[in-house]
């Protein structure tokens, strides 16, 4: 679920300041609009922690009922049972000694930011090898996708292209021909070469590869 960073819950004591969420009174809605933040009247709450997990989790669960898309809680502290039962529905929980507008902005523009960078990586991770200009010709360039998750293996990026997509010729980037190349593309009636370098080229370290079928060369 997309988070809103425009709605933000304060959890406050008696005098409106930010509190723990063990000695909170009241929580506040900031929202985020053209004319900057605006802020709800308190909304009166105290969780008693006296009773077990069911019973926190309902006096929680009364006290989201009026959260609706706020996803953000800020506090000066959340610890435990509280902290497991906002965690596990989704909130995000930030921690701070004071609280000011300041202080929202900069939640956030750390959470956009975050947003961005998990674009960012489902969309390197969606990469799938590239057509080139020649028809059936496709270009993938192993070596950036592995920088940045290196837990992506050879075989994870390029088994699914090969696999289900017509080609004539892949060219792969990659640091070092990956050993089941010898085997498994023999096996799936397709041969690799390795591509000269170029002059310019001759001190890059990686290695540029073509994979093609058998009597396709």
């Amino acid at each position: 679920m997309k988070i809103n960073v425009n709605v933000m819950a304060v959890f406050c004591d008696d005098t409106n300041r930010i509190a723990r969420f063990d000695e909170m009174t009241n929580f506040i809605f900031y929202t985020k609009t053209d004319d900057g933040w605006g802020k709800s009247d308190p909304i009166p709450f105290s969780c008693d922690l006296s009773g077990g997990l069911a019973s926190i989790r309902e006096n929680i669960s009364m006290m989201l009922g009026a959260f609706n898309d706020c996803r953000i809680i800020i506090a000066k502290a959340i610890i435990g049972i509280p902290y497991q039962v906002f965690d596990r529905s989704g909130f995000i929980i930030c921690e701070s000694e004071d609280f000011d507008l300041d202080l929202l902005d900069a939640i956030q523009a750390d959470l956009i930011s975050q947003d961005g960078e998990a674009k960012e990586d489902a969309s390197l991770l969606a990469q799938t090898p590239e057509e080139t200009d020649v028809p059936g010709y496709y270009r993938f360039d192993l070596t950036q996708v592995q920088k940045k998750h290196p837990e992506m293996s050879s075989k994870m990026a390029l088994l699914p292209f090969l696999k289900e997509t017509t080609f004539y010729a892949l060219e792969v980037v990659c640091d070092h021909i990956p050993p089941w190349f010898e085997h498994q593309l023999a096996e799936m009636q397709l041969n690799y070469s390795i591509v000269e370098k170029s002059e310019e080229n001759k001190n890059n370290s990686t290695q540029h590869v073509v994979i093609t079928h058998v009597g396709c060369e």
